[in-house]
């Protein structure tokens, strides 16, 4: 998989620290402008590659934002790739401490997605959601109530709001099949759980 649209960070902001709440408040603009136009399908990679940190502040007033925004305004789907050990540590601790995930993995220098992971927290029934939908590859709210019996859930309807809240996030790509919504992951060999963070 490739993304639609790369955008280089470094080059975008002009420096290879970006720290601070309002810096990040003034790049959100211009980061929302350079993904313009972009499909409603489209995956859109923000590349940290040559960036030295992204702090939280800054994420929180820049990248979480975007995120919504992609997501919940125009539709695409943001992937945030090649940050380095100490932005990770960075947004580790900020998506842990409000309760938040976002999608992460990195970049072959070809421009392919090579790998995806969780930065952050999902509660257990999304945590167990997306391993579902790792498990079969794609899916409705239908089948998953009807492979994954739970006697707290007596209707397809709870399937159905946690892939939505795990597709509000940018890990699940859904499209319609009649008046059913299929979803599967953004990419095959997304990863969530301790063990497998970076």
């Amino acid at each position: 998989m490739k993304p639609t649209l790369r955008i280089e960070l470094k080059s975008l902001y002009g420096q290879s620290v970006l720290s601070g709440s309002k810096n990040g408040e003034a790049f959100l603009p211009k980061l929302l402008d350079a993904a313009k136009h972009q499909p409603a399908d489209a995956a859109v990679a923000l590349d940290f590659g040559k960036l030295e940190l992204v702090t939280a502040s800054f994420f929180r007033a820049a990248f979480r934002p975007f995120r919504d925004y992609a997501r919940n305004g125009v539709g695409f789907y943001p992937l945030f790739a090649n940050a380095n050990r100490d932005t990770l540590d960075e947004i580790r601790h900020f998506a842990e401490d409000v309760g938040d995930a976002f999608l992460f993995g990195t970049l072959t220098k070809e421009g392919e997605i090579k790998e995806t992971f969780v930065v952050g927290t999902l509660d257990d029934k999304q945590a167990k959601t997306l391993a579902a939908l790792l498990r079969l590859g794609e899916a409705d709210a239908g089948q998953l109530f009807k492979e994954y019996p739970d006697p707290d859930v007596s209707s397809s309807a709870a399937w159905s709001n946690r892939l939505a809240a795990l597709a509000a996030k940018g890990f699940l790509v859904e499209r319609s099949e009649g008046r059913v919504k299929k979803y599967r992951t953004i990419h095959k060999g997304l990863a969530y759980g301790t063990k497998l963070r970076p």
